[in-house]
């Protein structure tokens, strides 16, 4: 069993010229022809968390990826899952796991694995590194492969990362993000070159944990400063949307109302009884202390996912039925995973696709 998260990696970009070894997988396999879906805000480590844990943010606790830049108040939820992950759940059922992943940073929940890389997630010295600090593709590379050849590992999740990065400093539709997603195909390519001798027995998804989208002209939108008093004291920002706090008190359906009444915003949903999450419209960016250069996510927009399936154990034809007839949601893939390792997640909020 493999899983491949391509972080930052649009849906839109699955297609036989610009990816075909991953378009190849999907016929030969299955697709979700819209694309999958995560939650709000689109963002890596809310989507990771609930793609490894098979639970909704509101369940595991990691409401944002904005822990990576700052301390958070405690009402923006965890910085790691406070439910069980799916290597977890591998480990106490003996089944031995490998985790390669080229943005961990202790924030994914890879702890429980078997086999991790970057070890103890410590990038080693002398790694190629990306403009942003993590690790180029060539350099998880071979450490995937050589979990993929272990023979005693049972599960291996795979992280790649560079589609996010070229897509934050030069935009998700630029000549270079083009050229990494071309890239990223390759190297996928030689993944399942990789499984080809255990193909028979191999079940491998693809997906993403969110997509991208390029900015417009128009301001940063601030909840802070729109003029009503909407019954919120303290925003945290996740690029296309937004954590909203509430008063004591505050109505949460009148809040949003509020929200909705802002410039700038398409949405808005429940977190808890104290978090609203804002989201924004196509091409507009919540104010922050910071901002990507060139393409963003976090917003409705950015919430569709790559779910792809492959491989020639006979659940792939079932779970590609599955995607077809109905968005998989990152949440699914846990719990579809976990019965073909004989693993036992409990309770969870995603649907085992295989039912």
């Amino acid at each position: 069993m493999v899983l491949l998260g391509l972080d930052g990696f649009p849906h839109r970009a699955i297609g036989p010229e610009l990816t075909p070894r991953m378009w190849d997988l999907a016929m030969r396999g299955g697709r979700a022809p819209d694309g999958g879906i995560t939650d709000l805000p689109s963002s890596t480590d809310p989507g990771f968390c609930s793609l490894l844990t098979g639970c909704t943010p509101a369940t595991h606790g990691v409401l944002t990826t904005s822990w990576r830049f700052a301390r958070l108040p405690d009402w923006a939820g965890a910085e790691t899952p406070r439910v069980p992950t799916i290597f977890d759940a591998c480990r106490a059922a003996r089944v031995r796991t490998g985790a390669i992943v080229a943005d961990d940073r202790g924030l994914l929940c890879t702890g429980s694995a078997d086999l991790r890389w970057p070890p103890g997630g410590v990038i080693p010295p002398g790694t190629d590194l990306d403009a942003h600090g993590y690790p180029v593709n060539a350099a998880a590379l071979p450490h995937l492969l050589a979990a993929i050849a272990d023979p005693s590992l049972g599960f291996v999740f795979g992280h790649i990362n560079e589609a996010d990065t070229i897509g934050h400093d030069h935009g998700p539709e630029s000549e270079a993000a083009r050229d990494c997603y071309r890239a990223t195909d390759q190297v996928v390519g030689v993944v399942l070159d990789a499984l080809a001798s255990r193909w028979a027995e191999t079940v491998i998804v693809i997906v993403s944990d969110h997509d991208m989208q390029p900015r417009d002209a128009s301001p940063p939108v601030d909840p802070m400063a729109n003029g009503t008093d909407g019954g919120w004291d303290a925003y945290i920002p996740d690029g296309g949307s937004a954590l909203i706090h509430l008063r004591p008190g505050v109505d949460p359906e009148q809040a949003g109302d509020a929200l909705l009444r802002i410039d700038g915003v398409e949405t808005w949903a429940r977190s808890n009884h104290s978090v609203l999450i804002a989201g924004m419209k196509p091409g507009r960016i919540v104010a922050a202390p910071r901002y990507s250069i060139g393409g963003f996510h976090g917003a409705p927009i950015t919430a569709r996912t790559v779910a792809l399936v492959g491989g020639g154990d006979p659940a792939v034809a079932k779970i590609a039925g599955a995607i077809a007839a109905r968005r998989p949601h990152l949440a699914d893939w846990a719990p579809t995973i976990a019965p073909l390792l004989g693993v036992d997640l409990g309770a969870v909020d995603g649907r085992n696709l295989l039912r």
